[in-house]
């Protein structure tokens, strides 16, 4: 059964002791389907929802200034995704299990460019260029 609830929960994703606003469809009290869940420090989530854990096309914006946009699976980033840190640098990519991971591009606010392969985090096989 589909619903479309505006309240405020205390929900167990990253910690149990967070109070968390949110707004969006609900399947048996968790997430699921299309949601917005605002954290306690601020931070927001837009997007899609799989019984209770980011799942599919959504974006994640946190307090300080750090974005990311893309997919994600059980909760973690994965698959295309585009990364923003508060400083400007950018990451777009591949990532798995929260990480980048597979073909990528690390855009650095200075012009200079990592582009190539990561793996678990890490660049992998990568080429600088300035």
């Amino acid at each position: 059964m589909k619903k479309l609830i505006s309240i405020t929960i205390f929900f167990c994703i990253f910690g149990c002791s967070d109070k968390l606003d949110y707004v969006g469809d609900l399947k048996g009290d968790k997430p699921h389907g299309k949601g917005t869940l605002t954290y306690e420090d601020g931070s927001i989530y837009e997007g899609e929802w799989k019984d209770g854990k980011r799942n599919g096309k959504g974006v994640m914006t946190f307090e300080d200034g750090r974005k990311y946009d893309g997919n994600w699976k059980e909760g973690k980033k994965e698959g295309q995704g585009t990364y923003t840190w508060a400083n400007g640098d950018k990451y777009e990519g591949e990532w798995k299990d929260d990480k980048k991971h597979g073909e990528g591009i690390l855009y650095y606010l200075n012009g200079n460019k990592l582009i190539g392969e990561f793996r678990k985090d890490n660049p992998w096989n990568t080429t600088l260029e300035k």
